[in-house]
């Protein structure tokens, strides 16, 4: 089952989910000395969302895995996207998890606006899963470090 969390469960599964987003940061998140409290306050103020998975055990939620979204606006073609921005599982992640999640993050879209769901992985089995699920995995996510190539 996912669940989107509110600030209250966030704050109360921090270092849960911390460890998740450590884990999965994409490469736009880039280096910044207080990237992890610039997380907290965006998903605590609802700039991101975090969304939990779970099974129960013995009557205890145990958490599976977490997925972080983004709303995105491109104003040129004046279309709103949800980013995957960060997708973590903590164990392996059920087969019959994912068309659920998948299901669950489509309504979310769907309810705001968007015109799609987006994401990027390196991640083989989250790909061949997506491509499975539907997805389109043609494009490649391309990116340049700054920093780096000035000083070449």
């Amino acid at each position: 089952m996912l669940t989107r969390l509110l600030p209250d469960q966030i704050a109360d599964f921090w270092e849960i989910i911390k460890y998740g987003i450590e884990q999965s940061l994409p490469p736009i998140a880039g280096e910044h000395p207080d990237k992890m409290n610039r997380m907290l306050a965006s998903l605590l103020s609802s700039k991101a969302q975090c969304w939990a998975s779970y099974t129960k055990e013995r009557a205890v939620n145990r958490f599976e895995g977490i997925i972080l979204t983004k709303m995105l606006y491109d104003d040129v073609s004046d279309t709103k996207s949800l980013l995957l921005y960060c997708l973590y599982g903590y164990n392996s992640i059920t087969e019959g998890s994912w068309p659920v999640a998948l299901e669950s993050i489509l309504k979310y879209a769907n309810s705001k606006g968007c015109t799609q769901v987006v994401a990027y992985s390196n991640i083989p089995r989250v790909i061949k899963i997506a491509e499975g699920l539907g997805g389109d995995t043609k494009y490649t996510f391309i990116s340049f470090n700054v920093d780096e190539l000035m000083r070449r």
